[in-house]
Order: C-alpha cells, then structure tokens, then sequence
C-alpha cells in the first residue's frame, strides 16, 4: 500500500509541476508539434523547446527559491545531515561488512563508466531510430505524391 500512496503522490506532484511550469497551452503546443510534424521534424524539435522553456522556468524559480535566507538555512542543515548519515553508513559498512570509504569510491567509479557506456549505446539506437524514421517518412511521402 505504502508504495501505491508513492506513485500516486508523485503523478500528483508531477502534475502540479507541469500546470505551473508548461510554457504552453495544451493547444498551443499540440499546434507546435504538428507544423513539427509537418515540417518533418517528427515533432521532437517542438517537445524539445517546450521542455528546454519549461526547464528554464523550474530553473529561474528554484534559483528564486534558493536565494530566501530561511530556505538556505534549511539546505544547509539538509547538506549537513546528509553528510552525517552518510559517515555514519559508511562507520557501519566497514565495521560490519569490512567494506571501505575506497570500496564505495571504486564502486562509484565502477557504476559511472558502466553509465557512460549505456548512455553511448543510446545514443547510437536512438540515431539508428531517427535514420529509419526519416526513411520511412521520405517514403511515405513519396508513395503520397504518387
């Protein structure tokens, strides 16, 4: 139950955050993705600048945000016991388990070039899906002409 009561508090606050945030309205950026579309563009270019305008807005009001006096103090005292509970974690892994700070770093190091990887095969899939996408458009417009 706990980890329904989670997604659905989520979606909530995912919601929230697009009603805020959306640079557009519904409409408007239907409207946008379509000439996209139109355009050849698969409508990826207008989902890009709508979110890159709404990633500017979430940005331009945390930095807003961050800037009240009683809002740093607060981070300051999450960062702190952040650090806290992380030192005592690693007290208790390497008292318990015999596994140290340098453990946890090469594991660290270990996961990221894992990611870098991951993240080149994306890349080279998500390429080789817009290639046959535009294939695939450029022939179907040709079969439209005809």
């Amino acid at each position: 139950m706990g980890k329904l009561k989670g997604i659905f508090a989520g979606l909530l606050l995912g919601g929230l955050a697009g009603l805020l945030f959306a640079p557009k309205k519904g409409k408007d950026l239907r409207n946008s993705i379509k000439q996209d579309i139109e355009g050849g563009h698969y409508g990826l270019n207008a989902l890009k600048s709508a979110f890159t305008a709404m990633g500017k807005d979430m940005g331009n009001f945390t930095s807003e945000v961050t800037k009240n006096k009683d809002v740093k103090e607060y981070l300051e005292k999450g960062k702190k016991a952040a650090k806290d509970v992380r030192d005592r974690a690693t007290l208790w892994l390497e008292a318990n388990y015999g596994i140290t700070e340098q453990d946890i770093e090469d594991v660290k190091k270990h996961l990221k070039a894992r990611g870098k990887k991951a993240g080149a095969k994306v890349n080279k899939i998500i390429k080789k899906a817009q290639k046959t996408a535009k294939k695939a458009t450029t022939k179907a417009k040709r079969k439209l002409k005809k």
